[in-house]
């Protein structure tokens, strides 16, 4: 997608995965999606961990599908109700 992301895949050591734009567009929409219903930044990123669990080993069309799920769960889940008890 980007030269940042190319280093920072060759980093991690998965030089052969791709990040396209529809997949990276659809991580940011749930990143949004799940800060705003739940009130809490920080679930952001874990819902996106989440997903992108959810999403492993699927086909293009797959991730696509789980990611769009992502969101609109993100979206019934509501308010956080709490924090999250890690000591960050």
């Amino acid at each position: 997608m980007n030269e940042w992301f190319d280093r920072y895949l060759k980093a991690l050591g998965a030089a052969d995965a791709v990040l396209r734009r529809e997949e990276a567009k659809l991580v940011l929409e749930l990143a949004a999606e799940s800060a705003h219903a739940s009130g809490a930044r920080q679930y952001a990123p874990l819902a996106a961990y989440l997903a992108g669990r959810a999403a492993a080993g699927q086909s293009r069309e797959g991730r696509l599908k789980v990611l769009q799920g992502a969101i609109a769960a993100a979206a019934q889940a509501g308010p956080a109700g709490g924090d999250l008890g890690l000591d960050l």
